[in-house]
């Protein structure tokens, strides 16, 4: 039993040792992939995903409100608005000289209106609306001259044009076009503020995923030669077993050890794979696209003077700007709202002038033809006052006034806060930085120190002065020592960018 065992583990062990050289040679690590720096990155997701593109368009939309809202300040809204003709036919009885004699009445109408409407906004929070309507009426009646029946009839044709002017400004309450203004203003900045903090969120995010398949790749490597450890020191004990010099506890616990690691290889690939669909659906990538990763460098740290000025600009950081623009509109919708309960008015006047022209051509009893031509002229204003007090309404106003000035306060509690920690926060990611960067130091020396003792294994090894287990143990070494300066990379360039991400340009 116990040799039919050693038989088995010693097959299995060929077989993985086999199975992980071919899979080598036909997972991504070992074919040639799409070269990808981590700066190339980077740049990928920021321009050429959607994710980026969302970012760059919230942006944008602000943008495009506040400068509409700006335009209207100097320009009017134009809006032409029209109709076709409208053809209608209308037949009734009407009495004429004789109530009681009711004749039928035929009547066709063929209307066009028009007219053009020009919406200016006023500083004072007022618009001044001017309207041109455009009216022309084709119309065909009975001649009254002739009795019913007779085919007489009057063509009238009547062409009109007005021209209206309407001024609505309300009163005891500050302008809405004003307070608007400044909300899109404010809008504006918290929107370039948002696309700052989610372009460092997305860097970050790409970053990790990026130096987390790189380690994953090592500690694949390293789970590997871990496994051909186990699988050897089995192959080992399982001839000290049948010699008679190893107990079977002890070649049993050699089996478990290389399950174990069989296992955890198994892991690391299947997260390795995962870490990878990671990287390429931030990048918009092919999940199946393979990729060549290259190691990062973390570049020079920053200088005494550069310090110095990133620590004297904190009050001109991204989360206090926000937090500013955010309280100031706060602020203003609270006052806003403040006025508007209470005592309240509207001021509308209104000014037109008009011009019809009308002709009409018609029998007379005689038979004679007859043409009337007719222009008239008109013109009006008017101007009215409208005041409103509330008396009671069960504290509905009073409500949304301290709701709008609790909303304030809380604003203005994100914002003193963000000022507390702002200096505070910058002081630490600058000492975190100069901490990792020294630790990269270190383990790249290590790293050295490291590859020298593998390169003397090997050289041992081929000699025959070590065996395969020691040459292994080297390497494994190695790897791990890399994986550390890996985490330590990713953990000092996660810091950069979100220290770069704390300032405005």
């Amino acid at each position: 039993m116990l040799l039919s065992i050693r038989k088995l583990s010693s097959h299995f062990g060929w077989m993985m040792v086999v199975l992980l050289a071919v899979t080598g040679v036909l997972t991504p690590g070992g074919s040639y992939g799409r070269e990808l720096s981590l700066d190339q990155a980077l740049n990928i997701a920021l321009y050429h995903t959607a994710r980026g593109d969302m970012i760059e368009g919230n942006l944008e939309v602000a943008r495009q409100y506040y400068s509409a809202r700006r335009i209207n300040m100097y320009l009017p809204e134009i809006s032409i608005n029209g109709a076709l003709p409208t053809y209608a036919r209308d037949e009734s009885y009407r009495p004429f000289s004789n109530p009681l004699d009711r004749q039928l009445y035929e009547e066709r109408n063929l209307d066009f209106n028009s007219f053009i409407e020009l919406n200016q906004s006023l500083i004072t929070g007022g618009s001044l609306t001017a309207t041109a309507d455009l009216t022309s009426n084709d119309r065909r009646y009975p001649n009254t001259y002739f009795p019913a029946g007779s085919g007489m009839f009057v063509d009238q044709i009547s062409r009109s044009g007005r021209f209206n002017f309407t001024l609505d400004q309300p009163l005891f309450r500050p302008s809405s076009v004003k307070n608007e203004l400044h909300n899109r203003e404010d809008d504006l900045e918290i929107a370039r503020m948002t696309k700052i903090e989610e372009e460092t969120a997305l860097k970050q995010e790409v970053t990790e995923a990026y130096l987390t398949v790189l380690q994953l790749t090592l500690k694949a490597e390293m789970t590997a030669d871990k496994l051909e450890k186990a699988t050897l020191q089995e192959e080992i004990d399982s001839a000290k077993l049948s010699d008679g010099v190893l107990s079977e506890e002890d070649y049993l616990l050699s089996s478990s050890a290389r399950l174990d690691a069989e296992l955890e290889h198994f892991e690391v690939e299947t997260e390795l794979e995962e870490q990878k669909r990671e990287l390429a659906t931030l990048l918009d990538f092919d999940v199946t696209e393979p990729l060549e990763l290259a190691d990062p460098t973390p570049g020079e740290l920053i200088d005494e003077a550069t310090r110095e000025r990133l620590v004297a600009a904190w009050e001109r950081t991204v989360p206090i700007k926000k937090a500013e623009h955010q309280y100031e509109k706060s602020k203003r919708e609270a006052e806003y709202a403040a006025a508007g309960h209470g005592l309240t008015g509207d001021l509308n006047a209104t000014y037109s002038l008009g011009r019809q022209k009308i002709e009409t051509d018609r029998v007379d009893p005689t038979g004679e033809a007859q043409n009337f031509e007719e222009s008239i002229k008109t013109a009006g204003w008017s101007v009215g006052l409208q005041f409103r007090l509330p008396v009671w309404d069960g504290g509905a106003g009073d409500a949304a006034v301290k709701a709008a000035k609790y909303q304030a306060e809380q604003a203005k509690y994100e914002y003193t806060r963000a000022q507390r920690s702002a200096r505070a926060q910058i002081l630490n990611l600058i000492n975190q930085l100069e901490v990792s960067y020294q630790r990269l130091d270190i383990v790249g020396k290590q790293i050295e120190l490291a590859k020298g003792r593998l390169d003397i294994a090997r050289e041992r090894q081929a000699d025959g002065q070590i065996s395969m287990l020691t040459l292994l143990e080297s390497r494994i070494f190695y790897l791990e020592t890399r994986d550390r300066y890996l985490e330590e990379l990713k953990t000092y360039m996660v810091n950069n960018i979100e220290l770069q991400g704390k300032f405005i340009g």
